[in-house]
């Protein structure tokens, strides 16, 4: 490749959710219009995903879940005070917030993290472990946990992690505060993973380009920045397509899908990037599809 060539990954979260979920990932796979997807590794259908992936050798990371649904750890005892009295993990800002009133025990994270990965590991031919991670609902960034993933990844021979820094928040004038606080903790988060030698996308799209907000112009806008910006030759675009899921099928332990898994947005997403005018825009910008392998051309 040229020297002005740009690379993109793509890369589509929560494999592994539902059955529709799943056929929707490998469908825009095989399209080449995906780079690769990271499994929801306590997903309803995660071990079918996981097959999947395997069967057709798409790259496959592991979606870390700390927040969602039940844990992948049995004994619950080895993690109290990671999940609530039914069991189900405290939820997106639950977490968070217990993580604020200390009353999150980190030992008991860091043994849902082990048990993740070798959840994962089980599930491979060869025992192998995932080459990139990434957090469900950025969870993986948090000030208080970010320590203690890296820790652990670099345990279990990850090599590649992502940082959500999307800059396009930085431009706007009144962000959603979590979004904000997203990147905000990426930006800190960079300096724990350096620490522990985990390799990522210096640039990131995806904040500003979910759901109905993945529109051609936007994705537009954030590639054209992205090829302008000399400092960086690949980047990660976070997607979340999907056919929508059956009301009663798929979820992560709980046998009920959420509300945006049902929604009309995932097939929003999905049909973006199947589109035969996203190609082509990729071919304006001279942007060529990579994987978390080509990040290593980001440390030499």
């Amino acid at each position: 490749m040229s020297s002005t060539t740009k690379i993109l990954i793509i890369n589509a979260d929560d494999f592994g959710y539902c059955p529709r979920r799943n056929a929707a990932i490998l469908d825009l796979f095989r399209r080449q219009a995906i780079s690769s997807t990271s499994l929801l590794i306590n997903g309803d259908y995660a071990s079918k995903a996981h097959k999947l992936a395997t069967l057709h050798h798409m790259p496959i990371g592991l979606h870390l879940n700390l927040t969602e649904g039940r844990p992948i750890t049995t004994d619950l005892n080895r993690i109290s005070s990671l999940v609530d009295a039914y069991g189900m993990m405290h939820g997106k800002m639950g977490l968070r917030n217990a993580i604020d009133q200390e009353s999150i025990d980190m030992t008991h994270v860091e043994y849902e993290i082990e048990m993740q990965f070798r959840q994962y590991r089980q599930w491979t031919k060869n025992e192998q472990y995932p080459m990139h991670i990434d957090g469900h609902q950025h969870i993986h960034i948090h000030p208080m946990l970010a320590e203690c993933i890296a820790r652990q990844a670099s345990r279990f021979n990850v090599k590649y992690i992502r940082v959500p820094f999307d800059q396009a928040i930085l431009t706007m004038s009144n962000p959603e505060p979590f979004y904000q606080t997203v990147v905000e903790q990426a930006c800190n988060a960079r300096t724990i993973f350096n620490r522990y030698g985990l390799c990522y996308p210096s640039y990131f799209i995806g904040l500003t380009t979910m759901g109905q907000a993945m529109t051609y112009d936007n994705l537009e806008r954030r590639l054209k920045m992205f090829t302008l910006d000399t400092t960086s030759n690949i980047t990660e675009l976070m997607c979340h397509p999907g056919y929508p899921s059956d009301t009663s099928i798929g979820g992560c332990g709980t046998g009920q899908p959420d509300e945006f898994s049902c929604s009309f947005d995932r097939q929003h997403e999905f049909d973006l990037l199947f589109s035969e005018e996203f190609r082509q825009l990729l071919t304006k910008y001279n942007i060529h599809l990579g994987t978390y392998a080509d990040v290593d051309q980001c440390y030499k």
